[in-house]
């Protein structure tokens, strides 16, 4: 018997409902129990139940489905282009049994739900009938992120429906199926389908699904890569914004990998994080922070939140992106939006991205929430004051720990030595290399001359290596650039073979050392360790030379910080003598002028405090009539004169001084240095002319 007959014998429908049913079927192409539905002649609860008892099986309600939460879990086990092809949706899985529940407005459709079957890897799939548009809109909502999905059914007739109705389930499946008030979606990651365990794959369909599925998995990666060059083409032309999804990816990234997430939720977490942007206005930055002090800007996340999932529909990104995406603007108070979820209800990406924007956004927007750019400290504080009202507590508590540590990498990297090797021939240096880097070096390589005078031009080098026979230019060349520059920095030529004429030649262009090669690594090692040690002397540590207020570690040393009213010409020419070198030059560092008696100190104690501290300005000494000067820039001593005496000379006299008055001011720097020895030779010179 068909099934308008069957419904005609249950007094459900009479034979003219029928017929106008199928006069409609066939004008629309419906199925008859739509047509039915669509004319009103069948409420939804009568339709579905006999639906069900036709197929041996249960129903659920468009109502049931519209307030159903799914595990995230659910959604990788049925790809979405599976699901909308066979209108079937995953709902309940029983692990115990190896049982998928799913819905579909099509129980006998056998193929699909073998699909469904080998692809999830279970054993069983059971089927719940509901109807066609629900199922469509339930796909449409958990797999592409449209919250209002359901909105697209008839008000009128969802207004009908039995509110005491229930799902008709096998008991044993219903726990696991009720629809929870607030329940915690698992963090966002890639569809990754299970095999089937003994299932075997006969037909030609079957076969090709497997190596769609197995195609479509791409890399990541790739994937990613794609999208950081992309979106950042895009943000190039946005004023204030160039950069800003790569920078707000790198840290989410990070962040996940700290909160001990799997690889491919991260992956999910970072996609979305470049997507998070796309389709928005360019004008308005829309930040958690923003949107909660701005009515304009939340008018604005009302009207774009659902942009990201719905630009990107017909791409079928991964469930968990789009449910990311959709919820970017909740709030961990629940006032946010689309659906005010609140805490952990929120989508873990979600809340990891919300974060990691309002940060990136006070620190590189100066249109943002505070009207500037902030540090990263302020920043970071900015955000832990809205912990709980709008940011995750534990993401923010992750985002500082890191924060923290690239802090204290930066500066354990910037502690480290630089030593450039520049040399064309990598069998000659790998290893030596890899051995500096052990030793605590950051090593830079150059392979020619052009990359040599770059890493010295642009990087604080500490020693360099160099190749006699480099090219274009030779390792002469390198050494001149070096001592041209007035660092002082020990330059090592090396050479396999050289002549004892170009030795001569380096040791009287004051190389440090001649190295022949090949390399013996641990002597090479070795020397630029006590050659560094002797040009970079660690630092003096007796004086703060700033607002200092203990010096009982430095007995007889009497230090005073003068105010700005007592830096004025007047004070100066009280205390110390004005400079009268032309070499001096107008204000160029900042800093506090420092003045006091050495007392039973000599000057050679400041003078190493000054070069330890790697201090720039102006020293002026003073013992009875007698009136020197030396200047310093960045630790390095380049200037001394004493009346008609200047050079290393002055500066060895005025070293031994003791018992004088000493006025340092940062504010003068030197335009030149006439003193060529390096300052840590001088003083060892002069330690040593005083004992």
């Amino acid at each position: 018997m068909k099934f308008g007959e069957k419904l005609i014998r249950a007094g459900v429908i009479d034979r003219a409902q029928l017929d106008g049913a199928l006069r409609h079927q066939e004008q629309t192409g419906q199925r008859l129990g739509e047509a039915l539905l669509e004319l009103g002649y069948i409420s939804e609860q009568d339709l579905l139940h006999h639906l069900a008892k036709e197929f041996n099986t249960q129903y659920v309600s468009s109502k049931k489905l519209a307030g159903l939460t799914v595990d995230p879990e659910l959604l990788e086990l049925i790809p979405a282009k599976l699901a909308e092809s066979h209108l079937v949706f995953p709902i309940l899985q029983d692990r115990k049994n190896n049982r998928l529940g799913v819905v579909s407005c099509e129980p006998q459709g056998f193929e699909g739900l073998e699909e469904a079957r080998i692809i999830s890897g279970m054993e069983k799939v059971q089927v719940y009938v509901a109807q066609r548009d629900a199922v469509r809109a339930l796909i449409k909502k958990h797999y592409q992120g449209d919250v209002h999905a359901f909105d697209m059914l008839d008000k009128e007739k969802q207004s009908k429906f039995d509110e005491t109705m229930e799902m008709h389930i096998d008991p044993s499946l219903e726990q696991s199926i009720q629809v929870e008030e607030r329940a915690e979606p698992m963090s966002s990651g890639p569809a990754v389908s299970k095999s089937a365990k003994g299932s075997q794959i006969t037909s030609s369909w079957t076969r090709a699904i497997e190596a769609v599925r197995k195609g479509s998995l791409v890399s990541d990666n790739d994937f990613i890569e794609t999208l950081n060059i992309l979106v950042g083409l895009i943000e190039m032309q946005i004023e204030n914004r160039q950069g800003h999804s790569a920078r707000v990816a790198k840290a989410v990234k990070r962040i996940s990998e700290r909160m001990g997430l799997k690889e491919h939720q991260i992956h999910h977490n970072i996609i979305a994080a470049y997507l998070h942007e796309l389709g928005k206005r360019a004008s308005s930055h829309l930040t958690l922070m923003s949107i909660a002090t701005n009515p304009e800007y939340r008018e604005l996340a009302e009207r774009y939140c659902l942009t990201p999932s719905r630009v990107f529909d017909s791409v079928h990104l991964p469930p968990r992106v789009n449910h990311i995406l959709t919820h970017l603007y909740e709030n961990y108070g629940g006032t946010g939006l689309p659906e005010q979820l609140y805490g952990e209800g929120i989508p873990l990406g979600a809340r990891i991205i919300s974060a990691v924007d309002a940060y990136e956004d006070l620190l590189n927007n100066p249109k943002n929430f505070f009207g500037e750019c902030l540090d990263q400290r302020q920043a970071l504080d900015a955000v832990k004051k809205k912990v709980g009202t709008l940011f995750d507590g534990r993401v923010v508590k992750v985002m500082e720990e890191l924060l923290e540590g690239e802090a204290a990498t930066g500066q354990a990297e910037a502690a480290r030595p630089v030593v450039l090797l520049a040399d064309p021939d990598t069998a000659a240096t790998s290893n030596l290399e890899w051995k500096l880097n052990q030793e605590g070096f950051k090593v830079l390589v150059a392979r020619d001359s052009h990359t040599a005078r770059e890493c010295l031009a642009e990087e604080p080098v500490a020693a360099v290596l160099v190749d006699m026979r480099l090219e274009p230019d030779d390792g002469f060349a390198i050494l001149e650039q070096v001592q041209q520059s007035g660092r002082t920095v020990p330059v090592f030529m090396s050479a396999a073979d050289a002549q004892p004429e170009a030795i001569t030649r380096a040791f009287k262009d004051n190389a440090s050392d001649f190295i022949s090669k090949p390399y013996v690594v641990e002597v090479l090692v070795a020397k630029l360790r006590k050659e560094m040690s002797i040009t970079h002397p660690p630092p003096v540590e007796p004086l703060t030379l700033e607002e200092i207020e203990d010096t009982s570690d430095v007995p007889g040393l009497v230090i005073e910080v003068e105010s700005e009213a007592e830096t004025g010409e007047e004070k100066r020419e009280d205390s110390l003598p004005t400079p009268s070198s032309p070499s001096f030059t107008g204000a160029t560092s900042k800093g506090k002028v420092l003045s006091g008696s050495l007392e039973d100190k000599t000057a050679l104690s400041l003078i190493r405090a000054l070069v330890g501290r790697r201090r720039t300005g102006h020293l002026g000494l003073r013992a009875g009539e007698l009136k020197g000067e030396i200047t310093l820039e960045e630790g390095q001593v380049c200037e001394a004169f004493l009346g008609q005496i200047e050079g290393e000379e002055a500066f060895l006299e005025l070293a031994s001084w003791k018992g004088c008055l000493y006025r340092f001011d940062p504010a003068k720097a030197p335009k030149s240095r006439s003193i060529k020895t390096p300052t840590a030779k001088l003083l060892q010179i002069a330690k040593l002319a005083g004992e």
